[in-house]
This record gives structure tokens, sequence and C-alpha cells, in this order.
């Protein structure tokens, strides 16, 4: 198939160039520029009206949407989790899994088996990337919307047994405090699996200490992570200090404009830029899905996790904290670029490039360049998505 898209702002990883096209020949991206478009057959050919072209965008933490969650445990709900993020732009996608009992793990382990060589024949969901395990080696300590009573310290032989079960494990979100937390980061780092720190007490000590066995990542920064208090008449620091301290500790940042505030998304920006942030939606079931404020739903199949839907967020039902976001990719960028100032260029690397580069798979995915995957969106300057391409198919409305 050869696909043409012209008339269009193309976003590049340090520019954005006007009047561009691109062609794309069996799945990648052949060739781009400004101008007159190249003269040829095309099986397609797209007007891009002025809209921005970008690379599609990379989510490496989504637990669910439409009405749907990874860990229900059926494949009706993993579809429908991937084929509600599509419509937000998001081409690539790590399914995330919160902390779970361990025959639960399990069970969406075989449903992920089940439709694992089903889903590269797929021409209407986003590539999964492999899968994010968000604990179950976590604290406590640090509150946060998980089912901390599955909370426990790490166990090498149901380590082995997930590894078993799902050998497409891409990343790991653990708390190195935790007994066994140091050397399970070096096992991981051994392994080609991110080691993320994330929903853990540990302090600024530990996490220099858990840089250096492997953990590089952290998990939403400021979201169930430590930061700064008082021990007596002492300051020490936590997660939030050690990230700003070390400069190639790479973050996620929730950036639905209400998880973190604008000052917040800019103060992580100005510190650790646009190469070491992953925009992320850790989205819940109710992504994507039309729900009027104030409303009562549950984020779990036997409604005993009430959460109630307001301000553009899910929260808990005492409403003591969030309950994860109910974003879709292109809500990020819209709010990167319109609440904290950030130019659409980084916004746009940090959706895409940074988290294609963190999985390792920027040589694949997430910018505009010759042999990558023809993944594609436009939007406008809302960043509504007006058109998505997956390996340089256009998609039509109703896919």
């Amino acid at each position: 198939m050869k696909t043409l898209i012209f008339n269009a702002r193309m976003v590049l990883p340090n520019k954005v160039m006007n009047d561009a096209w691109l062609v794309a020949v069996d799945s990648v991206i052949d060739d781009y520029g400004i101008g007159t478009p190249p003269e040829g057959s095309f099986d397609t050919e797209v007007d891009g009206k002025r809209h921005y072209l970008s690379p599609g965008f990379v989510d490496t933490h989504v637990h669910g949407g439409g009405g749907y969650d990874f860990r229900d445990g059926t494949q009706e709900a993993v579809l429908g989790v991937l084929r509600t993020h599509l419509q937000g732009g998001t081409t690539t996608i790590l399914p995330t899994l919160t902390s779970l009992p361990h025959e639960k793990y399990l069970q969406c382990f075989e449903v992920f088996n089940a439709l694992y060589s089903r889903i590269a024949h797929l021409d209407d969901i986003p590539d999964v990337a492999g899968i994010h395990m968000e604990g179950p080696y976590c604290s406590g300590a640090v509150l946060g919307a998980q089912d901390t009573r599955t909370y426990r310290d790490v166990d090498m032989a149901e380590v082995r047994t997930y590894l078993e079960h799902a050998p497409y494990i891409r990343k790991w979100t653990a708390a190195c405090e935790r007994e066994g937390g140091m050397s399970f980061g070096v096992f991981l780092d051994r392994k080609g699996i991110v080691a993320s720190l994330g929903h853990s007490n540990a302090t600024l000590h530990e996490t220099c200490m858990a840089f250096d066995h492997g953990y590089r990542h952290v998990t939403h920064l400021y979201s169930a992570c430590s930061s700064y208090h008082r021990k007596g008449a002492y300051r020490e620091g936590g997660i939030v200090e050690a990230t700003f301290l070390l400069d190639e500790m790479d973050v996620e940042m929730i950036t639905d404009g209400v998880h973190l505030p604008p000052e917040f998304l800019q103060l992580i920006y100005k510190i650790k830029g646009a190469d070491h942030i992953s925009l992320i939606t850790d989205a819940t079931r109710w992504a994507g899905v039309d729900i009027p404020e104030g409303e009562l739903r549950y984020n779990d199949l036997q409604q005993k996790s009430p959460v109630y839907i307001e301000n553009g967020v899910a929260l808990v039902a005492d409403r003591s904290c969030f309950a994860g976001s109910i974003a879709l990719s292109n809500r990020l960028i819209r709010t990167a670029t319109q609440m904290a100032g950030i130019d659409l260029v980084s916004a746009v690397r940090m959706a895409a490039l940074t988290p294609a580069r963190v999985l390792g798979i920027d040589h694949e995915v997430g910018s505009i360049q010759r042999c990558k995957r023809a993944n594609l969106l436009l939007f406008d300057d809302n960043i509504d998505i007006q058109q998505i391409f997956l390996a340089g198919r256009p998609l039509s409305k109703n896919e």
C-alpha cells in the first residue's frame, strides 16, 4: 500500500515543518518533505488541511478505557480498552495491570496469551508493546488508589512464574525499600525490563541506591511518591527530590491537568526536560466515556470500588485521593501546551519519542523518520484528532 499525505504541518523531533508532505509505503515512512508533493500512483491521498501531522502517541501506563479495565479478565475488555485509546491518538500502548492477588494475575495473563497471536493481525487497535506490572511489590506507606492489601515483599519464585506466563512484561513498578526490592531492580535490569520506582516510600538516599540497582525510571512522579518530610528535627528528601538530582532518571507525568497542577508540570519539565519525561494517561476504565460531572461509577466489575467522576478525573469514594485519570492521549498534549505553556514539539516528543526510547522501541516508532513504522496522526489546533494512520493505512471514522 502506498499513501500520500500532503498540505500538513509536520511535527518533527526538533521543529514543525509547514506545507509538508509524507509518503508511506508498505507500513513504513518512505519519504517526506515540503512544498509540492512527489508525483506518482498512490492507493490513498490525504489532504492534511493544514492540520498537524505527528507520530502516533506511545502511552506506557494505561489501565482501562471505554468502560473496560485490563484486569477484567476478558478478551472483550482488553480489546475495548485498546480501541478506546486508539481514538485519542495512542498508536502504541503498554497495558498496565494494577497490584493484584497472585491468581488474578495468572487469569489476566491467560487472556493476554489467548489474544497475543491475534493482536498483531488486528488493524483497529494500537500496537501492543508488552505489559506494565504496577505492583504487587509496592509499599502501602504512600497513599494511592491501589488495593494496598495486595502489596507484598518481592518473591522471586513468583516473579519467575509471572515471566513464564507473560514473557512480554516490558516494565515493572516496585518499591525498592521492600524486602528484596534492590536486588529485584538488578534482576529486571539484566532481563531488559524497565525497572520503575513507584508506590514507594523510599528516601532520597534509598532512591539514589535504587538508581544504581537498575531503577532508572519513576512511575507517575509526585503521585504515590515520597517527597520532602521531617524526621524529628531533621529534613529528609524522598523520590521526588532524588529524581530531580539524578539527571538520567526518566519519569512519567500524568498530564490530565488535574493530577498535577500546571506549575508542577512546568517544574518537572524545567528540571527533567523533554528527553526524560513520558506523558501518560494512567487511564482507568472511564477514560473516553462521556460521564456527567459528579456521577458515581465503579472501578471494578464487582462494584466494590466506587469512584466519583468530577473535574475531569476519577476520585475515590471519600474524595481523599485520585483514582486514576479519565484522559486519552490527545488531552495530555492539550494540557501540556495550553495549560503548562510547553511548546508543541516538546509535548509531542514526551508523548511519543521519549516513551518509545524508554521501552527500547524508538528505532521503530516515536517520531517521523524514514523507515520507521507509519503510525501517524492528524490533529487540529485544539489537539482534536482528525485522522489516524496505522502502518500507513488511514482509519475510517467508525474504526
